[in-house]
């Protein structure tokens, strides 16, 4: 699909009323395709067109060769933190070659095994390094990652989509501010969904938001409902 070409046009389903938030997040592709990583969210109620609008991004950035990583936040209790990151780096390593993978962990394997420990079978040998319960130990894990994904996109852009961010644990939030402050530099364009209503944003999920509001590289996009020329477009 051309790059310039309107997502209403894909031939892939109807896709009106969007088209200026779409056309913020192509361009934000393009300027990660070209070294300036960016990060956007994408927020409203339930059935907004939160996830139309990141199947269409995501259908563009693999027309464009762009490797696509995503993680889902698990909305019933029991899941182990750093759910939505361990799905989507466990996505990227399983593809990936083995030599590949290690020689873009570098010296952080050991910390990322700690939350995927398929790591240890893949690069055998891997030291044990101390508890994730301390800050020091957080610190390491959250800098190893968003250096594998800094050396990740120099082989090949990537799109990582984050979705549910409203029932994301903690760390896991704490881990995207990290990597945020860290994305200007990188082929990457980190695209975030969330509600804003039932449930309303935890303490945690506001406090985030706050922090990567200061980045130059962030975007909002809150989404409202179809207007009646947009309705009228569907039928």
């Amino acid at each position: 699909m051309p790059a310039d070409r309107p997502a209403s046009e894909t031939g892939r389903g109807i896709f009106v009323g969007r088209e200026a938030e779409f056309a913020q997040l192509a361009a934000g592709l393009d300027d990660a395709l070209a070294g300036r990583g960016r990060l956007f969210f994408l927020v409203g109620e339930p059935g907004i067109g939160k996830s139309r609008l990141a199947d269409e991004l995501i259908r563009r950035a693999r027309d464009r060769g762009v490797q696509v990583l995503v993680g889902r936040c698990w909305e019933a209790s029991g899941a182990p933190a750093y759910w939505p990151w361990v799905q989507s780096l466990r996505s990227y390593i399983r593809d990936a070659d083995p030599d590949a993978v290690s020689r873009e962990l570098g010296a952080g394997a050991a910390e990322l095994a700690q939350i995927l420990p398929e790591l240890r079978t893949i690069l055998p040998g891997l030291s044990e390094p101390s508890s994730l319960d301390s800050d020091s130990a957080r610190f390491r894990l959250f800098d190893a990652t968003a250096e594998f994904l800094r050396q990740a996109s120099l082989t090949r852009p990537l799109l990582l989509f984050l979705d549910d961010l409203h029932a994301a644990d903690a760390p896991s939030l704490l881990l995207l501010q990290f990597v945020a402050r860290e994305i200007g530099s990188n082929r990457m364009l980190v695209l975030g969904a969330f509600r804003d209503v039932d449930p309303t944003p935890t303490r945690a999920l506001a406090s985030m938001l706050v922090e990567v509001a200061r980045e130059s590289s962030t975007t909002r996009l809150s989404l409202s409902g179809l207007t009646q020329d947009d309705v009228r477009g569907v039928r």
